[in-house]
């Protein structure tokens, strides 16, 4: 028997989960997504990000061996970058319907060739300047998915689809939505719709002045329930031969917090820090400060963007983010006056192609569970910028809140 250090780390994080991957059951979403395939209607499923709403889908549907055409438009800038992912994708999904069958069949082979037309016109920045009419190579894109709908059952899943309004022009959004629904309603296949922009997804499909209203049911997504994922972890740990005792696996989640993706992370660093049978705080800590540390970097870089004061504010979000940003308690820790010196504050952090802030309701938050991390650990630079966390114990106390689990020294 090989060593456990030498098993395969089951963990997987960063990506949607394939068939082979371990992953908990969800039954009240794969029976909601299988309902919907077997209807040919439409389903959006809404949730905050890492939840696993990809995997959910793609994994529930490979299981039924059902083919998923898989648009995403996760941060897409222009109708261009739209339309030339669009096809991209639409040209890998027909050349894994069957190589034998697109070589032998007229209609698989010519709508090959038209997807290459389209994928040709994108070839290199001036190309992309030369071409006027985006959505018309979309109308055609669309035009090739009813072709393939009409002989062969599949299903097109739609990720991220409100970054079209979010990340487009508002004109230009709005008439690519449009194409997409009139097109759309015509397909007799299953749709599924994914968001992990909370508000501006669900507005998608309630608001009235959206081209998709209640197009599509509305189903959110939470956070998988803990003693199913700490019974997953139990499991998983087992494999390699290693005891993951019950208070450790409820430290592993309350660090992770409530993102699948991020538990499996610090599973996964977990597992290649353990030196012995039985899994303990000790290999926790490495495992975190891995984490942290392989952070440094890309963290380092982003507080050196910033001026001192937006410097405070960040963290100021970072460790008062569940309280608002209009309330004494956060303008104190941030040194500012009122709400709108936040708003001027985190604008770097925000509208950026990299966000590492957003806002929901009247609070902000760090995106990235362990770059929230990362920012309240600096133990010398966080008192130093909100001086209230000077007098003794307030800092600890601060950490607290954000993590109890969080172990006092850490810092990468």
């Amino acid at each position: 028997m090989r060593k456990p250090h030498l098993q395969t780390n089951p963990f997987v994080y960063g990506r949607v989960l394939g068939i082979a991957d371990a992953a908990c059951a969800r039954p009240q979403y794969e029976t909601a997504i299988l309902q919907v395939a077997r209807d040919k209607g439409r389903l959006a499923l809404s949730g905050d990000r890492r939840l696993g709403k990809s995997t959910l889908i793609e994994r529930t549907l490979a299981a039924d061996k059902r083919p998923l055409l898989r648009w995403d438009f996760h941060r897409v800038y222009s109708t261009e970058d739209l339309v030339h992912r669009a096809a991209e994708q639409l040209d890998a999904f027909v050349r894994g319907l069957s190589p034998i069958a697109r070589k032998l069949t007229p209609w698989l082979r010519e709508i090959g060739v038209g997807i290459d037309s389209i994928r040709l016109s994108y070839q290199g920045t001036e190309a992309a300047l030369r071409v006027r009419t985006p959505t018309d190579h979309l109308a055609r894109l669309l035009g090739f998915v009813s072709d393939i709908a009409k002989r062969r059952e599949f299903a097109l899943f739609i990720d991220e689809l409100q970054d079209i309004r979010d990340g487009l022009p508002e004109r230009e959004g709005d008439a690519v939505l449009g194409l997409l629904r009139s097109e759309l309603q015509r397909l007799r296949i299953p749709c599924f719709f994914a968001g992990s922009s909370r508000e501006s997804f669900r507005a998608l499909f309630m608001s009235d002045a959206s081209p998709f209203y209640e197009s599509a049911r509305l189903l959110e997504v939470t956070s998988i329930p803990a003693p199913e994922l700490r019974a997953f972890l139990v499991r998983q740990f087992a494999r390699g031969r290693f005891e993951l005792p019950p208070e450790v696996a409820n430290v592993l989640l309350a660090i992770g917090g409530e993102s699948p993706n991020d538990v499996q992370h610090l599973a996964h660093e977990t597992w290649n820090a353990a030196v012995g049978s039985r899994i303990g705080g000790g290999e926790l800590g490495r495992a975190l400060s891995k984490i942290l540390s392989d952070l440094t970097p890309i963290a380092d870089t982003w507080l050196g963007q910033l001026t001192r004061r937006q410097q405070r504010v960040l963290m100021a979000t970072a460790l008062y983010e569940h309280v608002g940003s209009g309330t004494d308690a956060f303008l104190r820790a941030a040194g500012v006056r009122n709400n709108g010196a936040v708003v001027s504050a985190l604008r770097p952090c925000i509208h950026t192609r990299e966000p590492i802030v957003e806002k929901l309701g009247s609070r902000y938050r760090i995106r990235s569970r362990y770059l929230r991390l990362w920012l309240v650990t600096r133990h010398q630079l966080v008192p130093e910028l909100i001086p209230l966390l000077r007098a003794e114990g307030a800092y600890t106390a601060a950490l607290r809140t954000v993590c109890p689990q969080l172990p006092e020294d850490l810092e990468s």
